[in-house]
């Protein structure tokens, strides 16, 4: 397939392009910022990358001797009908496909494995992708976040199983047809709970008759619609009341041991979350038949994913942390992880979003009212990524929400202000944890730089 990307850059777009471009497809695409991370890795690839004003596609067709009917024009939700490609692409008569559409299709034509849920997708999802390809199945792989020992979020493998994190924000993720469907968890987040669990439940019943749902039945939310979602189930969770959970759990500040049906198994990356993490990529292991000691041995090697409670740097005894979480869940499990490897911390974080921030709003006050005396926390802006929204909530609103019940918390609408305040006041023994789904992580280096 030939395709044309607008948004290249994006995490699900630039997979989806590698994956193409692997295949032997001519791959090109447009972006507002060139110089970001995915279009850089993108670009040292081969693949074409212009600036989203129109022109990229015309040089695009010309460089590669392509006729309009020969190409496809890719696109997410968050284009909108005015953006200069879009135009040109009507005008030249190119046939536009959505990139939940363009997923679905491929991911539906393999043995698809996908991960879906409020939190812990991205990080389960990796860890299944890992275990395959450590198991020699081969498979392709298109997820949310960079595995970290194999520095990217896509690759294309010549197996027959095809890893996808499937996203419930935009609804898309109804769009596929998984031989086993993996549900992590569900929490308030883009949606309610109401419309959470049809799209979830849709989710499950389209799975593969011939294949698995795998589910963590120590959910309240998911155990209520275990009833009606069909089978086969598979559980997982911390106690026996699952078909898969660990026995003699030892948990560590930075890494877990436990045993599962007499083997050992090592985890090295942190947090209660991530051995739940781990029992749903196990169960999936399972049902594949990989050898229990073979999915231990991969579990041993796995390297975390980036931004993913990532390991910035330490300076002066101050550890930065920084960490992708960008809902309520995610937040308080990244806070707890926290607490377990650190004397004080001071907490930044970037909203996601006027929609999702103002969805959340109530969620996330709950989770900083209930921050520790030793804890100081700092909110960003919240983050705008263009196009026609209601800016009618802000982060100061926020944080005068949250001085009700936690009065270390601070707004000042400058990141340098941020940076200083924590810098002059950390000490070795404390943590700077540093959360948001967009570009906060850049002032982990500026902290790191200063201490």
């Amino acid at each position: 397939m030939n395709a044309y990307f607008v948004g290249i850059g994006g995490m699900g777009m630039s997979g989806i392009a590698k994956i193409l471009h692997t295949a032997g497809g001519k791959i090109a695409g447009s972006d507002r910022n060139l110089s970001g991370e995915y279009c850089r890795r993108l670009g040292t690839l081969g693949i074409p990358i212009y600036p989203q004003d129109g022109s990229g596609l015309n040089t695009y067709l010309e460089s590669f001797g392509l006729r309009p009917d020969q190409v496809v024009v890719v696109k997410s939700t968050a284009v909108e009908d005015q953006v200069p490609d879009v135009v040109t692409a009507r005008r030249l008569g190119l046939r536009e496909i959505m990139r939940s559409d363009l997923l679905a299709d491929m991911f539906n034509a393999k043995l698809g494995i996908a991960i879906g849920g409020t939190a812990g997708k991205t990080t389960t999802s990796g860890l299944a992708a890992w275990t395959l390809k450590f198991a020699g199945l081969e498979p392709t792989c298109a997820i949310g976040g960079v595995i970290s020992g194999l520095d990217t979020n896509a690759f294309s493998g010549h197996g027959g199983h095809f890893v996808i994190e499937a996203d419930e924000s935009d609804g898309s993720i109804v769009k596929y047809r998984p031989h086993i469907s993996l549900l992590t968890n569900i929490s308030r987040d883009h949606k309610s709970l109401e419309e959470l669990e049809e799209l979830f439940g849709a989710f499950l019943g389209h799975t593969d008759p011939a294949g698995m749902r795998i589910v963590f039945g120590e959910d309240p939310n998911i155990a209520k619609m275990l009833p009606s979602i069909g089978k086969p189930v598979m559980t997982y969770g911390l106690t026996k009341a699952s078909d898969i959970y660990p026995k003699n759990l030892i948990m560590v500040p930075d890494h877990s041991s436990f045993t599962v049906r007499s083997i050992p198994f090592e985890l090295r990356i942190p947090g209660i979350h991530n051995v739940l993490n781990s029992m749903g990529a196990l169960a999936m292991g399972i049902f594949l038949k990989i050898p229990l000691e073979t999915i231990a041995s991969a579990f041993l090697a796995f390297p975390g994913m980036k931004r993913r409670f990532e390991k910035f740097g330490v300076a002066n005894g101050v550890t930065i942390i920084d960490d992708f979480a960008h809902n309520p869940a995610e937040i308080e499990a990244a806070i707890n992880t926290a607490r377990k490897t650190s004397r004080r911390r001071f907490i930044v974080y970037q909203p996601h979003g006027f929609g999702p921030t103002r969805f959340t709003r109530k969620d996330l006050v709950k989770v900083f009212q209930s921050l520790d005396s030793d804890e100081f926390l700092f909110l960003d802006d919240i983050f705008y990524g263009g196009g026609t929204v209601e800016k009618d909530i802000s982060s100061e609103n926020i944080i005068e929400e949250v001085r009700q019940g936690f009065p270390n918390a601070f707004y000042y609408g400058d990141r340098h202000k941020i940076v200083s305040d924590i810098v002059t006041q950390a000490q070795s023994g404390d943590m700077v944890l540093v959360m948001g789904a967009r570009d906060i992580n850049t002032i982990c280096q500026e902290i790191l730089d200063h201490l």
